[in-house]
């Protein structure tokens, strides 16, 4: 098993997870050689494990004609996730697509996801100041009082589920649980001054995003570029993840 990441060979856990319990199903014994490309930046909370995960279930599956459903292969994909340690829920908001709320977590087919609306001429902006370890931030702070606020917001935001809300209540349960870094803290007093009040951090990274018009894009991107962080501007897919062949 050969495992690459942006050209770069090494021990890629989730990847090679993935694509060895595909092989195991199909009854394959051969050689493997898993090559990934990611465009945003990783360690920053972004969801790359969990894409990486079902990158590598779907083009492993098709490449050996596994014949399961995209359920059965997304469960895959949560399953090597949660074992490698790397996230718990990503896989359900990528099995969809769109702005996501996963309102009950588990695999695929047991968990419960809905989508907020959001138009079409919205963006988002991310500003990614650097990789954080996930075990390190949440040493930090009351796993307890990290589950007890995350609830209280997912039924917040369930009830009145708007891309504004999304972005307020990320920012309070950033600030309010301390997993707020001084990077996004920072970020988010800049953004405020300067006329974005809203914002949220990804989770869990050193990692600020918001949702705005396109038009206004640029001039967010200015400011996180001049706070330091690597920023990306993307749309918002409402396709789930596919397999292109």
């Amino acid at each position: 098993m050969e495992t690459l990441l942006n050209g770069v060979r090494g021990d890629y856990e989730v990847a090679r997870r993935a694509a060895l319990e595909v092989a195991r199903l199909a009854g394959y014994t051969g050689g493997l050689t898993v090559r990934q490309t990611v465009e945003v930046p990783i360690g920053g909370g972004l969801g790359t494990s969990g894409a990486s995960a079902l990158a590598t279930v779907l083009a492993t599956a098709g490449l050996l004609g596994v014949k399961l459903s995209y359920t059965s292969l997304a469960r895959i994909a949560h399953k090597v996730e949660v074992e490698a340690g790397t996230g718990l829920g990503t896989v359900s908001g990528l099995a969809v697509g769109g702005a996501c709320i996963v309102a009950e977590p588990g695999p695929p087919g047991s968990d419960r996801v809905d989508r907020i609306p959001v138009g079409q001429d919205r963006v988002v902006v991310v500003g990614f100041f650097g990789p954080v370890r996930k075990s390190s931030v949440l040493r930090s702070t009351s796993l307890a009082e990290i589950n007890r606020r995350g609830r209280f917001y997912v039924e917040a935001l369930l009830g009145e589920p708007t891309i504004e809300n999304l972005l307020a209540f990320s920012k309070s349960f950033s600030l309010e649980t301390g997993l707020a870094t001084p990077n996004v803290r920072k970020a988010y007093e800049e953004l405020e001054r300067r006329g974005f009040r809203l914002a949220g951090q990804a989770m869990v990274g050193d990692t600020v995003f918001t949702v705005v018009p396109v038009e206004e894009a640029d001039a967010v991107s200015s400011i996180l570029r001049n706070l330091g962080a690597h920023v990306t501007v993307t749309g918002i897919s409402w396709k789930p993840a596919v397999l292109l062949l």
